[in-house]
Formats: structure tokens, sequence, C-alpha cells
């Protein structure tokens, strides 16, 4: 039940210092060393709309539409996020259902997804998470993060994944609702279901341009190894802000 969290749906301040060597003022080398993403709860409210296109094993191009409202901020951070196309299209390639059901996450105070629940309309999945997915509540240009988390549906056995990323820079990116400064991220996952290990590598930028870190672009790459997926299983997305308020 593997989904991609956008916990880029929170806010953040862009820190930055003067190098202050010499007559120079300091390199921008210095300058980018000392840029900083600090997490901060999104508002109540906040209403983002982002464009989605997969690409499966069945070499299918799959597009569909993301809408995210913040639905709750709580007084210690903690927050909820409903997720849903609005089309409601439901959409299947091959063996694997692709349809973008109503999901509500909830995160805690750092940003790190905690529960998910997906209703399908005929059945509801639950599933909680223990441990961190996602870059940390605070992180330095050239930082990273190691860590593992596992999920677990409906009580089910559970699936543990291992992610490895950094933060690689603050660059400008023009997607469809404009042109940002947006923090850049890197990662690389893997978790393994039925035999079959997944290694995901993807890039995500959030906005850096002063107060909400909103996710503004994500691409990703599933490799699979030890098996064969699935037909129609994922192996590229992006994701893309189209509008927000």
């Amino acid at each position: 039940m593997h989904r991609t969290i956008l916990a880029g749906l929170v806010t953040a301040t862009l820190l930055s210092a003067c190098g202050g060597g010499g007559g120079t003022g300091g390199t921008a080398a210095q300058a980018a060393a000392s840029v900083s993403y600090r997490f901060v709860p999104p508002q109540a409210g906040a209403h983002l709309v982002y464009a989605d296109q997969q690409a499966d094993t069945l070499n299918n191009t799959l597009n569909r539409t993301a809408v995210d409202d913040v639905t709750a901020v709580n007084a210690d951070g903690t927050f909820a996020v409903h997720e849903e196309d609005p089309s409601h299209n439901r959409i299947v390639s091959g063996a694997v259902d692709q349809t973008l059901y109503p999901t509500d996450f909830q995160y805690d105070a750092a940003g790190q997804v905690t529960a998910m629940t997906v209703n399908n309309g005929t059945a509801v999945t639950h599933c909680l998470y223990q441990g961190s997915q996602g870059a940390p509540a605070t992180l330095a240009v050239g930082a990273g993060w190691n860590t593992q988390y596992t999920e677990t549906c409906n009580g089910g056995a559970g699936v543990t994944y291992t992610q490895n990323g950094t933060l690689s820079g603050v660059e400008t990116i023009t997607i469809a609702a404009g042109t940002f400064s947006a923090y850049k991220f890197v990662s690389t996952t893997t978790w393994t279901v039925n035999g079959i290990t997944r290694t995901e590598t993807a890039t995500r930028w959030r906005d850096a341009s002063g107060g909400d870190t909103r996710t503004l672009k994500m691409v990703r790459a599933i490799a699979y190894s030890g098996g064969t997926p699935l037909a129609g299983a994922l192996v590229t997305a992006a994701r893309e802000l189209q509008s927000y308020r």
C-alpha cells in the first residue's frame, strides 16, 4: 500500500548568513552552506492542486489530478491532510489499481506521517507508520538522513522501508504554479514485498521562498529485483503543483 507521502505540505523558513571572510563578504559556497531547512506546521485550510503523470511496466501513461486540503492543525503541531482526485475516475492498468482514492493523512509535529486511511468506496484501509519517513524537521544544505520505518495496514504484517536522502541545495524552478526558490531533496527508498524488492529514487522540490514549504514538484523512478512485478506496476511518476491557496 506504499504511497508517496506529501510531507511537503508544511511550512519552513529559509535561514541564511553571510560568510564574512576578509573583504569579500564570503563566497557563494559559504552562503549556500549556511542555508537551513526548518519544519513549521502548515496553515489549516491550505488547498493545493497537483497534476500527476505515471508510467508503468505496460508502457501505459496515466494522468490524474490530486487535490490536497489541510483539514486540521492542532496546538501541538500535529496536522491532517485530505487528498483525492476530484474526477473520482477509476484507473486500472493490467493487474494494478492506480486509482487515487480519497485518503486522509495524519502527521506528527515534525511533519512525519503517522497514519493513512484510504476509502475505495467498498473497503477502508488503515495504515500506521512507526519511524520517520522523509527529511527530518531541520536540515542544512549538504546534510542527509538515514532512517527505517514500518508500515502496517489493517493489522497485517508490517513492511519495513529503508531510506537515505540529502538536502542537495536550493535552486530556482519554474512549474505550472509559478517560479519559486526551492529546497531540493534527493532520496533512495528500498522495501520488499512478496520476495520482490523495490528501489525508489526520488527528487522533491519544496518551496523555499519564505513561509510554506509546500511540495512544488516530485519525480520518482522504481526499479524491481528478485522477481517480476505485476503487469501495470509503477515505473516512473511525476507530481507538479498547478495552483494553491
